[in-house]
């Protein structure tokens, strides 16, 4: 419990002092004379991937080190070309 109380303790004063710095570069009064702001902004994210469906498309069976894939319609092969 102590360790947890800790660890918010620091994201609290580390969110503060962010906050802290945006305002100041808000106001202009950040003229360290940098041209980096103190504060990393966050990377895009990868465009969402679709997601599979949880029913399988494909029976796939192994025989002699050969795949045999089973579809259980034409429409459902098409969908894997």
């Amino acid at each position: 419990m102590d360790a947890e109380l800790k660890q918010r303790n620091r994201r609290r004063k580390r969110a503060q002092r962010m906050a802290q710095a945006q305002r100041e570069i808000a106001k202009g009064d950040g003229d360290s004379g940098e041209d980096e702001s103190p504060v990393r902004e966050k990377p895009q994210r990868p465009p969402n991937r679709r997601k599979k469906s949880k029913e399988a498309l494909v029976e796939e069976d192994i025989i002699d080190g050969f795949a045999i894939l089973g579809f259980r319609s034409y429409e459902d092969l098409e969908l894997i070309r």
